[in-house]
C-alpha cells in the first residue's frame, strides 16, 4: 500500500472519545477522521426532523457523573470510563437511598469484572452501569449522591460521507456507524477499515460511497433524504461491523439472498476457511434499514465475530486488546477485493421483455428441430434469462457453467444487438 495506514494509532486516538447518537465527542471524532482524509463531508440531521416513523433526539453532551457515597468514594466515575453512565442520561444532583439507588444501576452477573453498555435514547431517564463485581461492594445501609452534568438540547445529529466519482454514477456504497462510546470492535473497527479504504481507493469505473452515520436513527434519516438517489443508483452496498477482531468472516445476506451483493460476498468468501454465511434472520445492525423488504436494495453486512456472538460484545472487554492491526488489515484487504470485483466486472440487463425472436438479429439458424444443431442458441438463451442488475459477467458464467470467454464474447454481441445494455 503506497499510503502508509495506521488503524490502531487512530483507535487509540478514538477509543477514549464519548460518542452517542449525537453530541461533541461524535464532532470531534468526525473531524479527527477529515484530518486524515479532508475529503470526508460532515452533515447534519436536525432534532425533531421526521423521517418515516421517527424523529431525531435531541443533541446530547455531558460533563461529569459519578456516584459518591459521601466518605469521600466515588463510584461509576464518567470520566475514568464513559460506558459507567448509561447513554442521553439527563441531569440530576440529589441524594438517595441505596435501595432506590439499585433501581438504576446495571450489570452483568455473567460477565462480573465488566461494565455493560445501556442507553435511554428515547426516554428522559438515568443510570449508572458497573460491574457486578463492584456493585457487591456497595453499602446497602448508607445513602448515596448521585451526579449527572449532562446536557440535552435542540441540536443536530452529525453523519460523514466522502464520494470518490467514477465513470459512472452508478454507486458502491460502504458503510459502518459512529454511535458507540469507548468499545473498539463495534464501534471503532468499521470506521476504522473505511477510512483506511478512502486513502486507497482511486477513481474507478463506478463511484465509491464511504458513509458513516450513528446506527438505526443515522440510516433511517439518511436513506429518507436520499431515497431516490440510492434506489436509482446503488448497484451494492455493505455494512461494516465488528471487523477486528480474529474471527473468521460473517455475512449476513439480504433478506431475499439473491442480490448482488449476496454474490459478490460470498464470492470473495469462497476462499476463506470457516467463513459464516447467516440469512437475514442475524440481522443486528444498519443491514436492517438499508435491507428493509420494500426498499429492495442490494444490502448486505460483513462482519468477523457478529455483534452479539462474542462475550465481549457492549461491554468494557471490548477494548484496544481485543482488536489488533494484522485482523483490521485482513478485513480492509477484503474489502479492496470486493471492491475491485465490482470494478473489474460488468452488470448487464435485458432491453426486451420475454425471450428476443433471435431469427431477427441473426443469431440462430432458420431451421429448427431435433436433428438441427443450433450450438450457440441455448447458450444465448441462457443469458438471457438470467442477466440482471443482480448477476456479473463472472457470475452468469458460474450459473450457467461455461467458459468466461465464451460467455463474454456473447455478451458482446447481445450488446452490439441491443438486446443487453451495461447497467453503468
Amino acid at each position: 500500500m503506497k499510503n502508509k495506514i495506521y488503524m490502531m494509532r487512530w483507535a487509540n486516538d478514538l477509543f477514549p472519545i464519548c460518542r452517542s447518537l449525537s453530541g461533541k465527542g461524535n464532532i470531534t471524532t468526525l473531524n479527527y477522521l477529515k484530518k486524515i482524509n479532508k475529503n470526508f463531508k460532515i452533515k447534519y440531521f436536525n432534532s425533531f426532523d421526521k423521517f418515516f416513523d421517527w424523529q431525531i433526539p435531541l443533541e446530547w453532551n455531558v460533563k461529569n457523573a459519578y456516584i459518591s457515597d459521601g466518605s469521600g468514594n466515588k463510584f461509576c466515575e464518567f470520566k475514568k470510563h464513559n460506558l459507567h453512565l448509561v447513554g442521553y442520561s439527563r441531569k440530576i444532583s440529589k441524594k438517595i437511598s441505596f435501595k432506590n439507588l439499585k433501581e438504576k444501576l446495571f450489570f452483568d452477573k455473567s460477565n462480573p469484572n465488566s461494565i455493560p453498555y445501556i442507553t435511554s435514547y428515547y426516554k428522559k431517564d438515568w443510570g449508572f452501569c458497573m460491574s457486578y463485581n463492584d456493585y457487591k461492594k456497595l453499602n446497602k445501609k448508607k445513602k448515596y449522591e448521585v451526579f449527572i452534568d449532562s446536557e440535552l438540547k435542540k441540536g443536530k445529529i452529525p453523519y460523514s460521507e466522502l464520494v470518490i466519482k467514477g465513470r459512472s454514477k452508478k454507486e458502491i456504497l460502504i458503510t459502518s456507524y459512529i454511535c458507540h462510546p469507548s468499545m473498539a470492535n463495534n464501534e471503532l473497527s468499521g470506521p476504522l477499515v473505511i477510512t483506511a479504504l478512502s486513502k486507497i481507493l482511486k477513481p474507478s469505473k463506478y463511484t465509491v460511497r464511504l458513509l458513516l452515520i450513528p446506527e438505526t436513527i443515522g440510516a433511517i434519516a439518511y436513506i429518507k433524504k436520499n431515497l431516490n438517489h440510492i434506489q436509482k443508483n446503488l448497484i451494492a452496498g455493505i455494512n461494516l461491523s465488528c471487523v477486528g477482531d480474529g474471527k473468521p468472516f460473517t455475512l449476513i445476506k439480504s433478506i431475499n439472498e439473491n442480490t448482488y451483493s449476496d454474490h459478490i460476498l460470498e464470492r470473495i468468501l469462497k476462499k476463506e476457511k470457516n467463513k459464516k454465511i447467516l440469512s437475514f434472520l442475524f440481522r443486528g445492525s444498519n443491514e436492517r434499514q438499508f435491507g428493509c423488504q420494500n426498499l429492495n436494495l442490494p444490502f448486505v453486512t460483513l462482519c468477523r465475530s457478529r455483534f452479539g456472538d462474542f462475550k465481549e460484545y457492549h461491554t468494557s472487554d471490548d477494548n484496544l486488546n481485543f482488536i489488533k492491526e494484522k485482523n483490521l488489515k485482513k478485513s480492509l484487504n477484503l474489502m479492496i477485493k470486493v471492491i475491485d470485483e465490482i470494478q473489474n466486472n460488468s452488470i448487464f440487463y435485458k432491453t426486451v421483455k420475454c425471450e428476443p425472436f433471435l431469427k431477427k438479429y441473426n443469431l440462430t439458424q432458420h431451421l429448427s428441430g431435433k436433428c438441427i444443431k443450433n450450438k450457440n442458441k441455448r447458450i444465448i438463451l441462457d443469458i438471457l434469462a438470467y442477466v440482471s442488475k443482480n448477476i456479473d459477467g463472472k457470475e452468469l458464467s458460474i450459473k450457467i457453467k461455461q467458459n468466461p470467454n465464451r460467455i463474454n464474447r456473447i455478451l458482446k454481441i447481445l450488446k452490439k444487438n441491443n438486446l443487453i445494455r451495461e447497467l453503468i
